[in-house]
Parts: structure tokens; C-alpha cells; sequence
């Protein structure tokens, strides 16, 4: 039977943890908790989840950290969630005969992040979250930490596995998502210091300071990142995001094109090219990108959101509406939605979405279609 660990590293996260551990206590052997310092209830709740607590102050590594985490694991394979994450109970339920059946030179594997904001906008990030339990696999880099060249460089692959995870970090209060961001640019700022060659730290800069609104300093760090790297489709799709901020939909389709020439089956990237072809009011063409994410990887839900965008654009009511529901099926979290968003001012989230601007979340796209196809209908 393979056994599988969670592994955590927590501060301050009283709110969310239970949730978190939650969503995959069924389908994991083991619960590692590591706290770095929590001030609040964590350390007691983490206590009372976990199979294996421990303490070890932050040391400005967040690598450090995870890498305490893995020495207490004893799973044949690690799972290494956030505590503001949870699995959906659809790639819960799939987790133990994946990994049953991985293929030998799989040593890791990218479970689709979506990454969720108050007022249901979303973003994805691909991520390295489960891994073979190795002695020599380990988190690298202070910052932006990755088990990825561990993996590789011990010989083994990494792979998709098809399962989504939903991240709520975004649906914390303005404030604190501010002081993470500041925090963030320091720590980036310093390891780009540390090696000025890396293209990373200046396109993870610049997107930072596009969540802040910064966006001349933000698209020159974008033009500094592509020309360390100019063959790099995730650094020139880094730059598409910022140019998109700056409010140039021509440039932002062109830079995305010229990204997607760069790996002409990514997932990410057709989407994005679909989305500025949509804000540029091109919705045939939009679908035709949309329709091919579908093709290539459909864990890439969101792509019958945006199928269902170009519905509604073309007044198609029925269809939008089967699109949507679809979606919502698929993952519940694009239901959610948090009134408070209301309260705040951020102008800037909406830069981060990878549906057109203008989005309001999936159940007032749903109800307000299901009202226009029912007047149709009439």
C-alpha cells in the first residue's frame, strides 16, 4: 500500500488550518505540522491535527523550514500543502490511485492551483505539491522555494497529475495581503541582489508590484526578467501580465502570441491569448483558443468559464448558462464569494484574473444568464 504524508509549515493560521488538513486527512497516512512562530492558537490546533508536531523559528528561509518538515515525514510520498489550501473532494478521491500507479521515473508531481480573491477572481499556478520521499530531495531557494531541481537533478521527472487545489491566501483581508506582498519584495529584492542573473526575481518583482498598482516600475522589472531569459515562455508570459495591467490590449495580445510561440501547447498561455482576444472584442476567435485549453489539459476548468463569457457576449444565454454550471460542478470554490470584498478598495485585483476584465464571479455570470435565457425563452 503506498503511504502518503502531509506535510505543513504554519504561522498564524488558526482560521484555516483545520480546513486544510481536513480536505485530505482521509486519503494520507500521516500529518506533519512545523510552526514558525505562531502567536495565535496554531500551535494548539496544529497539536491536536497532526501526527507529528514541531517548532522551528523562521530564519528568513522559508526552504529551511519545509526542509525541517521532510525530515519527520515517513510517507512513500509527501504531500505539501499551505494551510490556507484545500483539495476538492474530487482529486481527494483520486490522490491514492494516482500515486499507486505512477509510473517509477516520476519523482514529482503539479497538482492546478487556483488561487481565489474575496470577490471570486481567480488566477492558476501550476504546482509542485506531491513528491517520491527521497534522502536527497529538497527545498531550494530561500524564496519562491522549489523542489523541482532536486528532482530533476537526481534523475527522476516531474509530471502533471490532472487534480486540482484551491488557495484562499488571496481572500485575507487588504491589509494583510499587503504586508505579504511588502514582505515578499524584500526577500525577493535580496535574492536578486544575490544573483542578478536570475530571471525570476525581477519578473516575480514585477508581478508583485502590479498587485500594488505599480506598474511603470512593475514593467520595467517585467523587460529586465525578459531579457535575461528572452526564450523563456513563462518570463515573456510574466511580461504579457504586467503589459495587460497597463491597460495596451494590442501589445498584450501581441506579447502573449509571442509567448505562445514559445510553447504553442501550454495551457496557460492559450488561455490568456483567448482572454485578450476577448477584451479586444474577438470573441470567435477567443473561442477557438478557449476550446483548444479544454483539448489539451482539462484540468483548466476555467476555460468553460471563459467559453461561457464568450456566450454571453454573443447573447447565447443557454449555452453560458451550461458552461457555467459545468464549471461549477467541476470545482465548487468558484462559487465562493465573500461580501466584504465590497468594503474594500482594490482596483488592482482585477489584473491578476485570467478571465476578461470585467468578470463578477461565476454566480452572478450564472444567475444573471439563467434570467436572460428564461426572457428568451418567454
Amino acid at each position: 500500500m503506498t503511504t502518503v504524508t502531509l506535510c505543513l509549515i504554519v504561522k498564524n493560521e488558526e482560521d484555516c488550518l483545520k480546513r486544510c488538513v481536513d480536505s485530505v486527512r482521509d486519503v494520507v497516512s500521516e500529518v506533519v505540522i512545523v510552526d514558525t512562530g505562531s502567536s495565535d492558537a496554531t500551535p494548539k490546533i496544529a497539536g491536536g491535527l497532526a501526527d507529528t508536531y514541531a517548532e522551528f523559528p523562521f530564519q528568513g528561509d522559508f526552504s529551511k523550514a519545509r526542509n525541517k518538515a521532510l525530515s519527520l515525514a515517513s510517507g512513500d510520498w509527501v504531500l505539501f500543502l499551505d494551510a490556507d489550501e484545500e483539495v476538492p473532494a474530487t482529486s481527494a478521491e483520486a490522490l491514492p490511485g494516482l500515486l499507486a500507479n505512477a509510473a517509477p521515473e516520476v519523482g514529482g508531481m503539479t497538482l492546478l492551483r487556483y488561487n481565489f480573491f474575496r470577490d471570486a477572481g481567480f488566477y492558476t499556478t501550476p504546482e509542485l505539491k506531491l513528491h517520491r520521499r527521497r534522502p536527497g530531495v529538497r527545498y531550494e531557494r530561500a524564496i519562491n522555494e522549489s523542489l523541482w531541481g532536486s528532482i530533476v537533478g537526481a534523475g527522476a521527472e516531474v509530471a502533471a497529475s490532472g487534480l486540482v487545489l484551491n488557495h484562499f491566501g488571496h481572500c485575507r483581508s487588504l491589509v494583510s495581503r499587503e504586508e505579504k506582498a511588502a514582505r515578499y519584495l524584500a526577500t525577493f529584492e535580496t535574492e536578486s541582489a544575490r544573483d542578478p542573473a536570475d530571471p525570476f526575481f525581477p519578473a516575480f518583482r514585477a508581478l508583485i508590484l502590479r498587485t500594488l498598482g505599480r506598474f511603470e516600475e512593475a514593467r520595467d522589472l517585467a523587460e529586465r526578467a525578459r531579457g535575461l531569459a528572452p526564450d523563456s515562455a513563462l518570463i515573456n508570459m510574466f511580461y504579457a501580465h504586467v503589459t495587460r495591467a497597463l491597460g495596451h490590449p494590442e501589445r498584450t495580445l501581441a506579447a502573449y502570441q509571442h509567448a505562445l510561440s514559445l510553447a504553442p501547447d501550454d495551457p496557460a498561455l492559450l488561455n490568456m491569448t483567448g482572454v485578450a482576444l476577448l477584451e479586444a472584442g474577438r470573441a470567435d476567435a477567443a473561442a477557438e483558443f478557449f476550446n483548444a485549453v479544454a483539448r489539451v489539459d482539462p484540468t483548466y476548468i476555467h476555460a468553460r468559464i471563459n467559453l461561457g463569457l464568450v456566450a454571453q457576449a454573443q447573447e447565447r444565454w443557454s449555452d453560458a448558462v451550461e458552461l457555467f454550471a459545468e464549471a461549477l460542478a467541476a470545482n465548487p470554490a468558484f462559487g465562493h464569494y465573500d461580501w466584504n470584498s465590497h468594503l474594500e478598495i482594490d482596483p488592482f485585483r482585477a489584473t491578476h484574473f485570467e478571465t476578461p476584465f470585467g468578470y463578477r464571479g461565476l454566480g452572478y455570470h450564472l444567475a444573471y444568464s439563467r434570467m436572460r435565457a428564461h426572457q428568451q425563452e418567454a
